[in-house]
């Protein structure tokens, strides 16, 4: 999820505006752009996208959160209001902004702590129920832990669902199940970029890189139930 750039925003609001002068409200709202000040622009459409502009400035433009925030709830429409926190949440990797972030604060949730796994260096147990409670979720949602344990066993190659017995009870069988869906994916992958090495129709080893994994029966049996691993267009004629 990401803003429509202001410019597009702007060229949809144009003649948009029935009340006061429009040509004067359209040149506060351009001058607005350029300054932040977006107090200066008409209560209205204009203005919240103003205050959207004003939040979603890169990280390196040195607004501090409060200032991001501030601008933000200056937002009047509902759901402009949900997307500027949201955009403010992924900027500054915060999970505790995505409360804000509604009607998207499920979908703002997941994408930040999804970022926050990807980003650390060695995401822990301890990390990502910190970063899911921090985000609003519930901490036995399995949704975010999926997110977890695909960054986790996605970083390790071969493929190695055995990993998952490290993990604690409550989550152990989200990190099978996600091992399982990663290991489909990969399938996937290598049959679209025609990776596997195919005899009348069925793929046969050595398998790809792509999909190596530790032997394991749940894998082998994931393997063997594919029939669409060498496409008909894929056999050669």
């Amino acid at each position: 999820m990401g803003l429509i750039p202001a410019a597009l925003v702007f060229a949809s609001l144009l003649g948009c505006t029935p009340d006061g002068d429009p040509a004067s409200e359209r040149a506060a709202y351009r001058d607005a752009l350029r300054s932040g000040a977006c107090e200066a622009v008409p209560a209205g459409a204009l203005a919240d996208d103003c205050w959207i502009a004003a939040a979603s400035k890169r990280p390196e433009s040195a607004h501090s959160e409060a200032e991001r925030t501030a601008s933000c709830a200056r937002v009047t429409d509902p759901r402009q209001l949900g997307e500027c926190y949201f955009t403010v949440a992924e900027l500054l990797g915060e999970p505790a902004l995505c409360l804000e972030a509604a009607p998207f604060a499920d979908d703002c949730a997941l994408h930040v702590v999804s970022i926050a796994f990807a980003k650390a260096d060695a995401p822990t147990e301890a990390f990502a129920t910190e970063q899911i409670a921090r985000s609003g979720l519930a901490v036995d949602d399995p949704r975010p832990w999926s997110a977890y344990y695909r960054e986790v066993l996605g970083r390790v190659r071969p493929l190695d669902r055995s990993a998952c017995a490290a993990a604690s009870p409550d989550h152990r069988e989200a990190c099978e199940q996600t091992a399982l869906a990663l290991f489909a994916d990969r399938l996937n992958q290598a049959r679209d970029r025609k990776q596997f090495t195919c005899v009348d129709g069925a793929p046969q080893p050595p398998w790809p890189d792509l999909v190596a994994f530790q032997p394991d029966p749940a894998f082998e049996q994931a393997m063997a139930t594919r029939g669409d691993l060498c496409k008909p267009r894929d056999v050669p004629r």
